[in-house]
C-alpha cells in the first residue's frame, strides 16, 4: 500500500474523467498537474513542499458570497434523495427537441470531442481519461454495472455464484460472444486475461486489486471457476469489470501492440479501424456483436487542447458531440442538446481526527453546520451538481437515501463550539479557549481549480464563525505527502464514486498507517470496523445482507464527521439536436452506450 497509483482518478476538469468508474480508490490528481500525476506511479520522496499561504484578513469580519442562482435548488438530486434520472436532452437554443424521441434507425457517422488524448487502447495500461473512455466500446466485462444504482447486472457472464464461504467465485459465460476477427470468446480467455492482469511485469491497475484471487481454472469453454486466499466480497466486482483480452493475441497485453497499424482486438460493440497520430480514434460498428449491434455505422473521438476549442468545433460542425466539463458550457447559436450526468467523484473536507481541535466530534460537527451547501453549489458548480450526506449518493443499491447533511445553522455551529470550550473571550470576533485562538487552516492544492474554488468557500464559512480558517494553497506532490504523513488539519480533498460499496481502506482502524494508509484522518471506530469486516466476508456475498450492512455505515459516518460530504460535480455532454439514445449515470459514462445512440429526422 505504500505505492500510490496517481494515474487513476484524474480531476472532475478533465471532462473524460466521467468516462469509467476508476478501477481503484486512488489519490486524485488535478487535470492540470498531469505531469505530477502520472510519475512514475509513486507518492513523492522527500519532504513536504511548504504551503503557497493564502491568509483572509487579520478580522472575521468576511461573510460568505450571496448568489441568485437559489431558484432550482429544491430539485437538485443530493437534497431531494431521489434517484438521478436518465438525463433527458434540454436544447440550449431552437429548434425544441421532440418531448417524444423518433424511433431508433441504423446508419450514420458521429464524431465526439473531448479533451486529451488517449494514451493507450490497450485496456489493461489505459490510465487517461479518453483512453478508459474508449475501453468498454472496444472490450466487454464479465458484468456491468446498472449507471445509476451501481448494481451489477450480467454481461459476457450470463450469471454468477459465490461459495458460502465466500472465498469461490463462478462465472457462467455467455455461448454467442465472439472476437472481432470471429474465434468464440472462451473461459480460457478470461482466465488469460485475469493472469495478465496480475502479472506484475505488465503493471496493471488492475493488478493490486486482484491480490486475493490466487487460483483461475476454467474447467470448460463456458465456464471460470476463482478462489481467493480469503472472504472478499468486493473481488467479484473488481473481476466483473476487468476488460477482457484475447488469449490467442498474446502480443495484447504489451504497451507496444497499440499502434496505428495493429490496434487492439477486443469483443465490443465497435471495432477499431484507426488511430491517428493526432490522437483521433475511429470505430466501425461490430456487425456480429452479440449484444444490440450499434445503429452508428461509425463513431469516432477527437481530442483537442481546450474547452473554447471544443466548443468552437461544435459551433462549426467539426463534432456531433463535446464532453465538456463541469461548469458552464459555453454559449451557442447552433441548435445543440445539453445531457447533464454525475462525474464518478466526490468532494469532502477531511478533518484530522487526532488533531487537538479536531478529534472533538462537537467540533467537526460544528464546522459542518457552518457550510451553506446549496449556495457552495451554487456558487462553485452554477448548480451542476448534486449534493450528498455520505460516502455513496443516495440512489446507490448499499445507501440509506434517508441520510441528511446537517443543516447550514452558523448559530447552532456556535453553539456546539462553546459546549466545546470555544467561545469569544476578549471580544475580537475570534473564538478562543485558554487564550489559544481557534485556528483551522484549510488546505488543498492549487493547481485543481475545482478543489481550490470549494476551499475557498469552505475557508469563508469557517471564518464567518468565528474560527481563523485562512486558506493554504499547495503543490500536488505536498498534498500527496500530508495525507500520507497525517500532517494537516482539514483538506479539501476528493476520491473516486464507485458502484462497488467497500470502502475499507478509507475507514478501518488497521488502514491508519503512517505513510501506507489511507485513513488518512486517524478514523477508529469500533463498530465501523465490525461493519466493515462483517461486509466484506458476507456468506455468498449475498447483496441483501451488504444492503444492509454498508447503510449502517453510512450512518456511523455521517454522525461521526471525520469527513465531512459536499457533493459530486456534474459534467455536460453537448450534442448535435438529432442525436438520442444517450443514457449516463455516475456509474456509467455517457460514452457506454454509444451503441444505442441513433440519429433522428
Amino acid at each position: 500500500m505504500g505505492v500510490l497509483l496517481l494515474a487513476t482518478c484524474q480531476s472532475s476538469q478533465d471532462p473524460t474523467t466521467s468516462e469509467e468508474t476508476t478501477p481503484a480508490p486512488t489519490l486524485a490528481p488535478s487535470a492540470e498537474h498531469s505531469k505530477e500525476a502520472d510519475a512514475a506511479g509513486q507518492r513523492p520522496a522527500g519532504n513536504p513542499q511548504s504551503p503557497t499561504s493564502n491568509p483572509q484578513s487579520s478580522t472575521p469580519s468576511f461573510q460568505p458570497p450571496t448568489t441568485g442562482a437559489t431558484a432550482d435548488r429544491g430539485q437538485l438530486t443530493g437534497e431531494s434523495k431521489q434517484p438521478t434520472p436518465d438525463p433527458q436532452p434540454t436544447p440550449t437554443s431552437s429548434p425544441p427537441v421532440p418531448s417524444t424521441p423518433p424511433p431508433p434507425k441504423r446508419g450514420g457517422q458521429i464524431v465526439v470531442g473531448g479533451l486529451g488524448q488517449p494514451d493507450t487502447l490497450n485496456p489493461m495500461l489505459a490510465e487517461s481519461g479518453a483512453g478508459r473512455a474508449l475501453v468498454p466500446l472496444l472490450f466487454d466485462s464479465l458484468l456491468a454495472d446498472d449507471p445509476h444504482s451501481g448494481q451489477l447486472i450480467p454481461h459476457l457472464a450470463e450469471s454468477w455464484a459465490v461459495s458460502s464461504d465466500s472465498r469461490a467465485i463462478t462465472f457462467t459465460l455467455r455461448t454467442d460472444a465472439h472476437w472481432h476477427d470471429g474465434r468464440p470468446l472462451t473461459a480460457g480467455d478470461v482466465a488469460f486475461s485475469i493472469e495478465m492482469a496480475r502479472d506484475p511485469a505488465l503493471d496493471s491497475l488492475y493488478g493490486p486489486q486482484l491480490e486475493h484471487s490466487i487460483e483461475v481454472n476454467a474447467p470448460d469453454t463456458g465456464t471460470l471457476v476463482i478462489s481467493l486466499d480469503v472472504a472478499h466480497c468486493p473481488t467479484l466486482a473488481i473481476l466483473g469489470e476487468l476488460p477482457i483480452i484475447p488469449q490467442h493475441s498474446p502480443t495484447q497485453a504489451s504497451p507496444d501492440s497499440v499502434s496505428v497499424a495493429s490496434g487492439p482486438m477486443g469483443s465490443g460493440p465497435f471495432v477499431l479501424v484507426n488511430w491517428g497520430q493526432g490522437g483521433e480514434v475511429h470505430l466501425a460498428r461490430n456487425e456480429d456483436y452479440w449484444g444490440d449491434v450499434p445503429y452508428l455505422e461509425t463513431w469516432s473521438y477527437r481530442p483537442f487542447e481546450t474547452v473554447a476549442d471544443l466548443g468552437r468545433a461544435l459551433e462549426s460542425q467539426q463534432v456531433d458531440a463535446a464532453l465538456m466539463p463541469h461548469g458552464q458550457p459555453p454559449d451557442l447559436s447552433l441548435p445543440v442538446s445539453s445531457y447533464d450526468y454525475p462525474l464518478p467523484e466526490f468532494f469532502f473536507v477531511a478533518f484530522n481526527n487526532d488533531h487537538p481541535i479536531l478529534g472533538d466530534p462537537r467540533v467537526r460537527l460544528a464546522l459542518s453546520m457552518a457550510v451553506d451547501r446549496e449556495q457552495l453549489l451554487d456558487q462553485v458548480l452554477n448548480g451542476a451538481g448534486e449534493l450528498i450526506a455520505a460516502s455513496l449518493p443516495a440512489q446507490h443499491w448499499a445507501a440509506d437515501p434517508a441520510l441528511q447533511s446537517p443543516a447550514y445553522d452558523p448559530d447552532g455551529a456556535r453553539r456546539h463550539l462553546g459546549e466545546a470550550g470555544w467561545t469569544d473571550s476578549d471580544g475580537d470576533g475570534w473564538l478562543d479557549r485558554d487564550g489559544e485562538k481557534l485556528h483551522l487552516p484549510v488546505r488543498t492544492n492549487g493547481e485543481n481549480r475545482l478543489r481550490e474554488e470549494v476551499a475557498t468557500l469552505i475557508s469563508s464559512y469557517y471564518r464567518a464563525i468565528g474560527v481563523d480558517a485562512p486558506l493554504e494553497l499547495v503543490i500536488w506532490g505536498a498534498v500527496v505527502d500530508d495525507l500520507f504523513t497525517h500532517d494537516f488539519d482539514a483538506i479539501v480533498f476528493s476520491w473516486p464514486l464507485e458502484a462497488e460499496p467497500d470502502q475499507s481502506r478509507w475507514w478501518l482502524s488497521t488502514e491508519d498507517e503512517i505513510g501506507s494508509g489511507y485513513n488518512f484522518v486517524s478514523f477508529d471506530d469500533e463498530k465501523i470496523d465490525q461493519l466493515l469486516r462483517e461486509a466484506l466476508g458476507v456468506p455468498g456475498c449475498n447483496a441483501d445482507r451488504r444492503a444492509e450492512l454498508y447503510p449502517e455505515v453510512q450512518q456511523v459516518l455521517a454522525q461521526e464527521r471525520p469527513y465531512d460530504f459536499l457533493l459530486i460535480p456534474h459534467a455536460t455532454l453537448l450534442t448535435r439536436h438529432d442525436l438520442y439514445g444517450l443514457a449516463a449515470g455516475p456509474f456509467a459514462s455517457p460514452l457506454e452506450n454509444a451503441a444505442s445512440w441513433y440519429l433522428g429526422p
